[in-house]
């Protein structure tokens, strides 16, 4: 757990949140998605990851056998382009369209216990946390919506993996990051801290050579390396 003791001190997260958010999160989701069913989608299979950066709104059309949204992108694909994910990584701020046929991958932290509701809109759930892992809980590794679904990816064996969206370098945060934002907003310090760690979580898990076993254990140490 190395990794987000370290995450936790950039941004003086509080661990008995993350604790008490994974908590809640567990007892909510009745019946979760198994790995199993996740591992069906996207074993050997070429897949899109789709985050959402400003150039997000350029995306017309996903040439991917898999698509994985991050977040608000469901919101993007949804209404715009009629394209419904295969799978969604969320931890609940951005998205407010749930499609029925989604698995979506939800994260539990300590900011957003009052957003924990929405796991209700879905059918399909993975619920997810960045604590030691108790009950239905996974930890699969990744930081940002966006990096955890490249960790998701490459952990269930895609094939190849292309990044739209991922706008890493740019100063404005993309209007479907919250769906109060109607046009892209200056980027704080705090987002553009969280895309700094982002970009070195897809750099160092792209960086993998697809002989790894990418287990959890691997994922993270992986991650973890990248500080020390």
């Amino acid at each position: 757990m190395s990794f987000y003791n370290h995450i936790r001190e950039i941004f003086r997260f509080s661990e008995r949140d993350d604790y008490l958010s994974a908590q809640l999160l567990n007892n909510l989701v009745k019946d979760s998605a198994e790995d199993g069913e996740i591992s069906d989608i996207i074993k050997n299979k070429s897949v899109a990851v789709i985050g959402a950066g400003p150039s997000l709104t350029s995306v017309r059309e996903i040439d991917a056998d898999v698509i994985i949204a991050s977040d608000g992108v469901t919101n993007y694909l949804v209404k715009e382009l009629d394209i419904t994910p295969d799978i969604i990584v969320t931890d609940l701020d951005g998205i407010s369209i749930f499609p029925k046929e989604s698995i979506y991958v939800v994260l539990a932290h300590g900011d957003n216990i009052d957003l924990l509701y929405k796991v209700f809109y879905m059918k399909k759930v993975v619920p997810t946390c960045q604590v030691f892992p108790f009950g239905r809980l996974k930890l699969y590794g990744g930081f940002t919506d966006g990096d955890r679904a490249v960790v998701l990816a490459k952990r269930f064996g895609a094939s190849s993996i292309k990044l739209l969206g991922m706008d890493f370098n740019s100063d404005l945060i993309g209007r479907y990051s919250k769906p109060y934002f109607t046009s892209d907003v200056p980027m704080s310090w705090v987002k553009r801290m969280k895309l700094k760690i982002g970009k070195m979580i897809v750099s160092e898990i792209l960086s993998m050579s697809d002989e790894d076993n990418y287990s959890n254990d691997k994922i993270l140490w992986a991650l973890h390396g990248s500080y020390r």
